[in-house]
């Protein structure tokens, strides 16, 4: 199911390559300036469209259209209040006029915080393919409990990819979803991140990780195709850039070629 990113990355890698990519806000500065920053030292640009309506609100300032001359490929992180209150039609409205918005970084992956029901899910996948978003383009991401195992079996039924999320996998007991049947088939992403110590719903450097953390980040990352993307889903300069480096130490340690 991943798509082959044709593309070669600008920083050497080959079009098979696991793809390197940052979070559309690090720095203190809007998405425009992020994005142009990140831009030589990264592969791909997760457009961290977290709330709603403010992303909805976007304008050409926001979103210019000389970002799709960076060197770079893109995807959106759908918002985390998506208004499931209000319907899945109206959550698949929103989700569809944000790829919209986005039309001209031609987005390939759409990364998804679940609704509480598989039917939900399976009510909004035929709404957005019904809207020209296929079902292999929306990553369903793990965020609490049992909720990816709960909505696998709509996963595999619709085709659906999956982004995993290391911190997320750690604070909630989830090292088990590694062994979702058929996994290989629909995991396109992974999110690396350390759940904070002070507030584990926070992201914080790979750097901290114990020996536990980094086994999982290892075998999570064993798990991802070629044409992958690797996601340090941090949201600061610092943290960024040492999880560059714990990242960069993996990749060594595992005998294969860094990202840059």
């Amino acid at each position: 199911m991943p798509e082959d990113d044709s593309r070669t990355s600008p920083h050497g890698a080959g079009k098979n390559a696991r793809v390197l990519a940052a979070p559309s806000c690090v720095f203190p500065a809007g998405v425009a300036e992020n994005c142009a920053r990140l831009a030589p030292d990264y592969d791909e640009i997760a457009l961290a469209f977290f709330q709603t309506d403010a992303c909805l609100a976007y304008g050409e300032g926001d979103l210019p259209e000389s970002l799709a001359r960076l060197p770079v490929s893109w995807h959106m992180h759908l918002p985390l209040d998506l208004p499931w209150t209000d319907g899945v039609e109206r959550v698949a409205r929103v989700i569809l006029e944000l790829r919209h918005k986005a039309a001209h970084l031609a987005p390939r992956r759409f990364v998804l915080h679940p609704p509480a029901r598989p039917d939900a899910l399976a009510e909004l996948t035929r709404l957005l393919a019904a809207g020209g978003l296929p079902p292999r383009q929306v990553l369903v991401e793990n965020i609490a409990g049992r909720d990816l195992a709960e909505h696998w079996p709509v996963i595999e039924a619709l085709r659906l990819g999956v982004c995993l999320d290391l911190g997320h996998m750690l604070v909630h007991g989830q090292e088990d979803f590694l062994a979702l049947p058929g996994l290989a088939a629909h995991l396109q992403m992974a999110h690396l991140n350390a759940p904070d110590p002070a507030k584990p719903s926070r992201h914080a450097s790979l750097e901290i990780l114990d020996a536990g953390g980094l086994a999982l980040c290892r075998r999570l990352l064993g798990l991802l195709p070629a044409g992958g993307v690797v996601l340090l889903e941090l949201f600061n300069e610092a943290a960024l850039s040492g999880s560059r480096r714990v990242l960069d130490g993996l990749s060594s340690a595992a005998g294969k070629e860094r990202f840059a």
